[in-house]
């Protein structure tokens, strides 16, 4: 993430965040009902499509990890499992990182989720898990320089 995002993301009020993914306003935002049907349906074709839920706030960030975590919670099919784990890895992780680092409960949310995702044993999964948290490792460490 570059610096002076960063340094934005300070200026800005608790409530809200530097990198947004979507506006609720744009053409091709999900709304936080459709995502919840999806995350209920767990079809993996559609999984990725939780990269457009409007992101506006934390609170966004927070509903979203916590709907993925409790969507995870009764899953039995690695498949999707690993979308889960392809969703953290590819759209939290990178663009909200920096956010779960500073709240330490939302960072042992993730925590935990990564911890489930790694009780099974599939490979891909595992290797996301590995990376993620280098990823997280990374930004902390670049954090406490």
């Amino acid at each position: 993430m570059d610096q002076n995002v960063l340094q934005m993301d300070q200026d800005r009020s608790e409530n809200e965040l530097a990198v947004l993914n979507i506006s609720s306003k744009e053409i091709g935002a999900l709304s936080k009902e459709a995502a919840e049907q999806l995350l209920q349906t767990k079809d993996t074709d559609c999984i990725h499509q939780l990269m457009y839920v409007p992101i506006e706030k934390k609170a966004d960030v927070d509903w979203l990890i916590q709907c993925v975590g409790e969507a995870l919670e009764d899953e039995d099919e690695d498949d999707v499992a690993l979308e889960f784990a392809d969703l953290l890895y590819f759209f939290v992780i990178p663009f909200y990182g920096e956010y779960i680092l500073r709240d330490r409960h939302l960072y042992e949310y993730i925590d935990h989720l990564l911890v489930r995702l790694a009780s099974r044993s599939h490979s891909g999964i595992d290797t996301l898990i590995h990376i993620m948290r280098e990823d997280l490792n990374g930004m902390n460490n670049k954090r406490s320089l």
